[in-house]
């Protein structure tokens, strides 16, 4: 191999401190997301038997990978972002190193191109790092093997060695998982560059091109035949996609998808940060590592000299044809198993998923392209620019999963203080995901390992499900609820939910039939809703109303002997009691009538003093201290809220009918209740 002014360790060195940069600033502040969810719960508790059964729908062989990383990797999920880190690192070596076989005399280009590789700004889902860990990690086996074959090609010695490790790493991959297939395709045409060097004369080329490539040909054949004959999917139900599939859906696919994944993923690179969401102090530390990132990759460009090893002179043809032919192929094999399956390539989650095999192609196009850039000045300062934009993105990236996953850890937590516990058989139902980056199904798992932190086998005890997701499907009682997640089921009936409601600006609610059926409706614009919802306004969407009445309180066990509490490795200590926490408990003590425990919790939340965001959360105290007679609280709180938020009028309305009926009150309270209901104004319940 070619020499260059960098020793070999270098490079590594600098990707390693890249990948830390763009995907480690959130590491340890990272949860789970998405599929993690059933992986790490799978693995935690049914194990090798678990992880066999899910893979077996799907690519059964890849789950002898996940047995051996979760054997040594428990359910942490920091352990799972260094792994994700580590597998990134590998994989963009792994392409370096490929690329400086292929062009010895180029290593700035070797090195620009896996950079760039790298911070890819197209694939999104960094932080999804149990799964997408695994992922690269078999992509980088893909590198591997292609190294292996290419210096095969170059030296006698150990070559069958070599060549049997290639073949190894390429079956590993190839049988694991599907995405990165079309790429396979790519191993001829770079073994065809390097035999170019002993000749250019076609045949000869072409000969040895082929006694390399065949032995690795036979096993992409095999897996041809595998995927075509011998195994199909159960889970990917792709038979009615490539029924659909015409010679202009395809072009119009396989055009779209390769602009998605270049112009419009490297476009993204100058949006700007969202600086208030990210705060001053973060907003500082990003603009330092963007800096510090361009000017140590100008730096160490600068000092790529690449030599001739035996005369020491720059080599003075650069073979543009072959990079830009050689990146051009692999933008479009890239996307193979996407087009067939008529699977359209997206940069919004979750389906920039099927971006990643793309990051190799643009990625050397854009290397290629810039080593047309005549002074080294100023390609240097090109090429850091575009790697610390794309750092920048990646950073805004991981800073969006690490804010969904303090939202998640509030939902379990203000969960378990609402619930203590939950009859097994509970379907937790929302109207659709106060998350972005994690569906139903994945919280079915948390709140399987929130409520049966021993589960020892058999269905699951506890679902959670979006109307969103099964429209029209629980709106009848006694209907029964049925699906598979992963390798279990979850078996249940639409008499067992409890309506959970869950905002970002709010806490959460168990939604009661009664105390919850006046709360203000939705615009049937969910844009509009969800802005208003962001500002704390208490909304009741169509879909919650409708099912609201099959919410079956008595799923809630108020006080159980071991009250559930999200698992320590996975959510850390409990957070500091503030006000949702005052809240959750006061409603569940609303549930029951224990209006005292409502008081006293009202009594130590206010002394402190918390006040909600959303004023609706004033309610349980309200309602608890006139029932308790504490008529001046309660009028006071009332009169407070009805101003602060005039649109929960007709809820403070039903509930002064509710206390005014109680049959507690005395005469003069009773007048009370009257001169409050008059200045509510707008009373629309009527007396029972």
């Amino acid at each position: 191999m070619r020499r260059s002014s960098h020793p070999a360790w270098s490079v590594p060195l600098v990707y390693l401190s890249v990948t830390l940069a763009a995907y480690g600033l959130f590491a340890a502040q990272q949860g789970y997301h998405w599929d993690d969810w059933g992986f790490a719960w799978v693995s935690h508790y049914i194990g090798k038997p678990g992880l066999d059964a899910y893979f077996a729908l799907s690519r059964p062989f890849w789950s002898n990978l996940y047995v051996l990383t979760t054997s040594f990797l428990g359910p942490n999920p920091f352990d799972w972002q260094v792994f994700g880190l580590a597998a990134r690192w590998l994989l963009a070596v792994a392409l370096w190193w490929v690329l400086r076989i292929t062009w010895q005399d180029h290593p700035r280009l070797a090195f620009t191109a896996g950079l760039l590789a790298l911070v890819y700004p197209g694939f999104s889902q960094h932080s999804i790092s149990l799964i997408y860990g695994h992922y690269s990690l078999t992509f980088a086996m893909f590198f591997v093997s292609v190294a292996f074959g290419l210096l095969a090609m170059r030296t006698q010695r150990l070559r069958w060695l070599l060549i049997a490790g290639g073949i190894v790493f390429s079956a590993v991959h190839l049988f694991s998982v599907e995405y990165d297939f079309g790429l396979e395709l790519l191993r001829p045409v770079l073994m065809w560059v390097v035999a170019g060097e002993a000749t250019r004369a076609i045949k000869p080329r072409l000969m040895n091109t082929l006694k390399f490539y065949l032995p690795f040909g036979a096993v992409l054949a095999a897996f041809g035949l595998w995927r075509a004959l011998g195994f199909e999917s159960a889970i990917y139900d792709l038979g009615e996609r490539q029924a659909s599939v015409t010679l202009s859906s395809l072009i119009s696919n396989t055009a779209r998808s390769i602009w998605n994944a270049s112009v419009s993923a490297w476009g993204s690179l100058f949006h700007l940060p969202p600086s208030e969401e990210m705060g001053t102090r973060l907003v500082l530390l990003y603009a330092f590592i963007l800096i510090a990132i361009l000017v140590g990759v100008i730096i160490f460009i600068l000092r790529i000299q690449p030599t001739n090893e035996s005369t020491g002179a720059e080599p003075n043809k650069k073979p543009f044809m072959e990079w830009f032919g050689v990146g051009a192929a692999a933008l479009i094999l890239a996307g193979i198993p996407f087009y067939i399956a008529n699977l359209p390539v997206k940069l919004t989650f979750p389906a920039d998923r099927f971006t990643q095999p793309f990051a190799f192609g643009t990625a050397l196009l854009l290397a290629a392209g810039l080593e047309l850039i005549p002074r080294p000045t100023w390609r240097a300062v090109v090429t850091g620019a575009l790697a610390a934009l794309a750092v920048g993105v990646q950073i805004q990236n991981a800073f969006a999963f690490r804010e969904d996953w303090r939202l998640q850890e509030s939902y379990f937590w203000q969960l378990a203080w609402r619930a203590p516990d939950l009859k097994s058989g509970t379907v937790i139902v929302s109207e659709k995901s106060p998350f972005r980056f994690t569906d139903d199904d994945a919280l079915t798992f948390g709140a399987n390992w929130l409520y049966e932190p021993e589960y020892e086998g058999g269905n699951l005890s506890y679902g959670q499900v979006f109307l969103t997701t099964r429209p029209g499907e629980l709106l009848t009682p006694g209907q029964p609820v049925e699906w598979k997640l992963v390798s279990t089921d979850f078996i249940s009936s639409t008499d067992a939910m409890i309506i959970v409601q869950f905002d970002k600006a709010s806490c959460l609610r168990v939604l009661h039939p009664v105390y919850d059926a006046d709360m203000p409706l939705a615009p049937l614009s969910d844009r509009i809703t969800d802005s208003l919802t962001e500002m704390g306004y208490p909304l009741l969407r169509q879909g919650t109303q409708e099912v609201l009445p099959l919410s079956n309180m008595e799923q809630v066990i108020p006080d159980p002997k071991k009250a559930a509490r999200p698992p320590k490795v996975v959510f850390g200590e409990e957070p500091a009691h503030q006000w949702c926490y005052y809240f959750e408990k006061a409603d569940l003590a609303r549930s029951v009538d224990d209006w005292a425990e409502v008081a006293r919790l009202g009594d130590e939340a206010f002394a402190v003093p918390f006040r909600p965001n959303n004023a609706s959360e004033y309610l349980p105290f309200i309602e608890a201290y006139a029932r308790l007679g504490r008529m001046k609280e309660a009028k006071k709180l009332t009169l407070e809220t009805a101003h602060q938020m005039p649109v929960l009028r007709p809820m403070l309305c039903a509930l002064w009918q509710r206390v005014s009926t109680s049959g507690r009150l005395s005469e003069t309270d009773q007048i009370t209740v009257g001169e409050i209901q008059s200045s509510l104004r707008y009373c629309p319940v009527e007396d029972e």
